[in-house]
């Protein structure tokens, strides 16, 4: 009994390294048949086709589809950028709209008179400036006389809407805390819209 059992085990160790060679060969024989050349495995037999050549193609133009809204073609020629080295005309810090005064035609001599009680005290006698002015950027008031030349245009319309819009609505200087600023004297309804329209004049008389 002892002696079977011992041949048993000397024939199962011989068989053991077997098994991954039977599994080897099922796995040929089950590709490749019983031929050597193993052709059932060969790639020979399988269709191929060449690799197409790319060529770049020619798109059709695009059309509107039904949801989509054609772009206007005046969206980017709306928005005209300023030019390069070309300043802006000065405006009031206190936004607003040009008075009525700009339609009305002033008396220079009036505004004269106008301008020296209730202007020169800032602007200088004449709007000639030198008055200072502690906590503004530039130091003093601007003058009037000569007027800032961004102010000024050839259209008397234009010219007198320019400095209409200081006077209409005041404005306060660049600077930390400016000791004068300028009074809306339309807003705050000092002068009316023929002062202001004679006012107006007089400044425009001392730039001609």
């Amino acid at each position: 009994m002892k002696r079977d059992f011992k041949t048993w085990m000397i024939l199962v160790a011989f068989a053991i390294p077997l098994v991954p060679l039977l599994f080897l060969l099922t796995i040929y024989f089950y590709n490749c048949g019983i031929y050597a050349n193993c052709a059932r495995g060969d790639l020979a037999g399988v269709i191929h086709t060449p690799i197409p050549t790319l060529r770049p193609a020619t798109l059709p133009a695009p059309t509107l589809g039904m949801f989509q809204t054609p772009q206007s073609p005046t969206a980017t020629s709306e928005i005209t950028p300023t030019p390069s080295g070309v300043e802006e005309v000065p405006e009031p810090s206190n936004p607003g709209l040009p008075g009525t005064a700009i339609n009305l035609k002033g008396d220079p001599d009036s505004g004269q008179a106008l301008f020296k009680s209730n202007c020169a005290s800032c602007h200088g006698e004449a709007g000639q400036g030198g008055v200072l002015n502690p906590g503004s950027d530039d130091g003093t008031v601007p003058p009037l006389q000569p007027i800032d030349p961004l102010l000024k245009d050839p259209d008397p319309k234009v010219f007198a809407s320019n400095i209409d819009l200081f006077i209409q609505h005041g404005s306060v200087p660049e600077g930390i805390s400016p000791f004068r600023s300028m009074p809306g004297w339309g807003d705050q309804n000092a002068l009316t819209q023929q002062q202001i329209a004679d006012v107006i004049a007089y400044i425009i008389s001392l730039n001609k």
